[in-house]
């Protein structure tokens, strides 16, 4: 073998090395050690992602030089380099910004810094891209922390079901008042200011009826004053 082709080789056998495909697993948690659902997990610069399972673990096929970018609302996107690493085990940091956002509770409000309770939750911004047809459900899927949906029906406009770390039906109050499911399904999500989801104690002003967890839905009202 002649010297160029022998150094033609050794540049096509290291651009493979980089090109070459790991199996990349990882678990993605909170602050509290709390798995987070619905995560995006993407490779930077590609199009090539996936998201956390009920788990929060994820898996995806990457270079060894690649670089994964985790991406979740309410949480600081973080860029991690592999670096020739296989697993990847990360804990996501909240977003100060959104610390000082008012948080309804089932005793009032509260800013969500001063909250030590598990409580989850998203605003109108986050749900306002919404395709056509999409109800709450499915709007919210892959948005809320700890919250997981199950749709059994594929036709357009069919609802998923709720549970709160993989528990049962959750208790849902809209705008104070106690429904059910379907209630809650029918909300155009355009109408909708804020949820947020009680998981623990938060959730024990509601009694019994929120053992599996409370969905807290605040519809918008109009601003300003009043005009006869």
């Amino acid at each position: 073998m002649s010297k160029c082709s022998a150094i033609l080789l050794y540049f096509c056998l290291l651009s493979l090395g980089a090109m070459a495909q790991n199996k990349v697993t990882g678990k993605v948690t909170d602050a509290k050690g709390e798995s987070l659902v619905g995560v995006t997990v993407a490779i930077k610069g590609t199009k090539i992602g996936t998201t956390t399972d009920a788990n929060g673990m994820f898996s995806i096929e990457a270079s060894s030089d690649a670089t994964l970018v985790f991406a979740y609302v309410g949480y600081v996107v973080q860029n991690i380099p592999l670096n020739g690493r296989t697993t990847v085990n990360i804990k996501l940091k909240d977003d100060q910004q959104a610390l000082d956002e008012v948080v309804v509770t089932g005793y009032g409000t509260q800013k969500k810094e001063s909250i030590t309770g598990a409580i989850s939750g998203v605003t109108s911004k986050d749900i306002d891209r919404v395709h056509a047809g999409a109800n709450v459900s499915t709007a919210l899927a892959g948005k809320i922390p700890g919250v997981t949906f199950r749709q059994s029906d594929g036709r357009p406009g069919s609802s998923a079901s709720i549970q709160i770390r993989n528990m049962g039906d959750p208790l849902y109050v809209i705008d104070g008042i106690q429904q059910d499911a379907g209630q809650f399904n029918n909300i155009n999500p355009n109408d909708i200011e804020s949820i947020n989801v009680l998981k623990d104690a938060s959730a024990a002003i509601y009694g019994v009826r929120a053992a599996n967890g409370v969905v807290v839905v605040t519809t918008k009202k109009g601003t300003g004053e009043t005009r006869i």
